[in-house]
């Protein structure tokens, strides 16, 4: 890593406007000067460029920094090779020690492109390439398509890649950290990929820093062999055709995250050259914010069986962590993107996904509607617990009160009593067993008072102020509490601030005092009173609140979780004494024993 004090110094003798000016047009305005963002899209320009502060700063997405930062987020480059870059243009030479990751990187970058150069070279002038090439003609993969993704093919030959690159002299101790190469008992190195068509890996900012290779004769191997973890490539952070497919991404502002390579392959044949894929690893935060850099509009498109389906409830439980509710297409009968345009051809492919965009959240519940037997009981247990599973990971209010609606219109269940089941399913249930131990029991105890405390109320004023400051304290706290933050009708104001600032969040990255006083004026005037906006401004007037106080916020949350656990246990305890019911007595001793043990959320 680059030390700081360097890092420093570059910041200091570098003009970020000419910098900045160099990749966008930029207009004086006083001091500062404005563009147009790059780092989402726009009409107005919204970034202001300031050489006396050394700082950029978009007002509308809110990526802010010094030149070190915007140089990497522009180019998908580390800090470290940012710096490296922009030391070069003022003629400052960083020190080997400063330098030693960045020269190794380098250099195994060297290693993979020239990997790349001979796969190319051995597809198109080799016996063995014929054949490839005959393959990937009959899998309608062009030259155009083979071209841009730099597709090549691995010798069957036992070291033929390993021979060239010592010819090119890259040290085989490169080939064998980046997993080209391989050694034997004996140790003498072999070709890790052989007899495969190779697909590169770029990192976000271009770079080959890894490979996917495919079987295309029949064998008993494993259709696909990926780059191992290394230095330059980690499955989790990387996503197959990003930096490919960027500019369409913006272009559009949309993504398809696609299963597999062949998948991005059949949509570039369609047309549509914004799919990505992940690297056979599930939906990674890294993944995530890769993603955000470029656009918030996410479709996932995976397959309709079994797995791709769990793929999409996952991948909707980590994205609904950053406040965003994907899009999804689900292609009939379990076919892939490649076997439908296969089958059916561009245009139909085309059409599919026209008119099947939709809520990924109302794909999940379509696809468990088309199992469900109405009138059977065992089926409407089953739907109602994969519809109850998936709602629950959204963490939005909003969409769990959709689809319990929906569920009650098509099972005629009532409401009412779909969310008093939703509500119990967050606990644990005992075994038979000891539910006939509980059924015995009888509790003869008076009703208790589930007063809020005083504590808890102050808890509510000074997190909201934490979450109006900062977008992450809010996740956290959405993502900790979600649609189990209802606690008290007493809290009510509080519950209402909380679900705008939800909606708020889903597309805005920065809330300023204005914004939630126009949230507290809109519920003002939907209910005909004016205590939102008079508790929005006390909790602006409230001196002793420090919103960059992470301690604060977390005593904060502990206090709302400990009042959490209390009125659950109150409330138990209550229905249990009202109704001697078998359920709610054993739900009751279950919670006394464990002090509400609550099941976790789907990730």
């Amino acid at each position: 890593m680059i030390s700081w004090q360097v890092k420093q110094q570059i910041i200091d003798q570098t003009n970020i406007v000419e910098v900045v000016g160099e990749v966008v047009q930029l207009s004086k305005k006083g001091s500062s000067y404005f563009g147009l963002c790059p780092f989402h899209n726009e009409r107005h320009p919204s970034m202001s460029v300031n050489q006396e502060k050394k700082m950029f700063n978009c007002f509308s997405c809110n990526t802010k920094g010094n030149v070190i930062y915007f140089w990497s987020r522009f180019n998908h480059i580390s800090e470290d090779q940012a710096t490296i870059q922009l030391a070069k243009r003022i003629g400052i030479e960083i020190s080997e020690s400063d330098n030693k990751e960045a020269i190794k990187n380098e250099r195994l970058y060297k290693v993979m492109n020239e990997a790349s150069n001979f796969y190319q070279f051995y597809l198109n002038n080799s016996e063995e390439g014929l054949v490839a090439l005959d393959y990937l003609k009959a899998r309608g993969i062009d030259e155009k398509i083979r071209n841009e993704l730099k597709i090549g093919l691995a010798s069957s030959e036992r070291d033929y890649l390993n021979k060239a690159l010592n010819q090119k002299n890259c040290s085989e101790l490169d080939q064998i950290e980046v997993g080209l190469v391989k050694l034997d008992d004996k140790n003498n190195t072999y070709d890790t990929f052989r007899e495969r068509i190779m697909f590169p890996i770029t990192n976000p900012s271009g770079q080959i820093v890894g490979f996917s290779g495919r079987i295309y004769t029949k064998s008993d191997q494993a259709k696909y062999i990926n780059s191992v973890d290394n230095a330059i490539f980690h499955k989790g952070q990387i996503l197959y055709h990003f930096h490919e497919a960027l500019d369409a991404i913006k272009k559009n502002d949309k993504i398809f995250l696609l299963e597999g390579f062949m998948d991005v392959i059949a949509c570039m044949k369609a047309g549509i050259n914004y799919g990505v894929a992940t690297m056979g690893t599930a939906l990674t935060s890294e993944h995530i914010k890769l993603i955000l850099s470029a656009t918030k509009n996410i479709v996932l498109f995976f397959d309709g069986d079994g797995a791709g389906i769990n793929a999409m409830k996952k991948s909707c439980g980590i994205l609904a962590g950053y406040g965003i509710l994907p899009k999804a297409i689900v292609l009939p009968n379990n076919l892939d993107p490649d076997e439908y345009v296969k089958n059916f051809g561009v245009e139909k492919f085309l059409k599919y996904i026209t008119e099947n965009e939709k809520s990924a959240y109302q794909w999940l519940y379509d696809l468990a509607l088309k199992n469900y037997i109405k009138g059977d009981l065992e089926s409407t247990e089953k739907f109602k617990k994969e519809v109850f599973n998936f709602i629950r990971i959204s963490k939005q209010n909003t969409i769990i009160e959709h689809f319990i609606r929906k569920l009650s219109t098509d099972t005629d269940i009532s409401y009412d009593i779909l969310v008093k089941d939703f509500g119990k399913s967050i606990y644990t249930t005992p075994s038979i067993e000891e539910s006939f131990e509980i059924e015995q029991k009888k509790i003869k105890k008076p009703v208790r008072n589930n007063k809020i405390k005083p504590k808890v109320v102050r808890a509510y004023q000074i997190i909201l102020r934490h979450m109006i400051e900062s977008k992450e304290q809010f996740l956290i706290f959405n993502d900790k509490f979600s649609d189990t933050f209802y606690l008290d009708n007493s809290l009510i104001i509080y519950f209402e601030f909380i679900k705008k600032m939800a909606l708020f969040y889903v597309d805005q990255e920065v809330m300023d005092h204005d914004d939630f006083l126009e949230i507290a004026k809109k519920l003002d005037e939907a209910n005909g009173v004016t205590k939102y906006t008079d508790l929005a401004k006390t909790i602006f007037e409230d001196s002793l609140v420090n919103p960059k106080d992470l301690v604060e916020f977390e005593q904060c949350m502990k206090t709302i979780m400990e009042c959490q656990t209390d009125l659950s246990r109150i409330r138990l305890y209550n229905k249990a004494l009202e109704t001697n019911d078998i359920d709610d007595i054993r739900n009751f001793e279950n919670v006394r024993k464990d002090h509400v043990k609550i099941l976790p959320r789907e990730e």
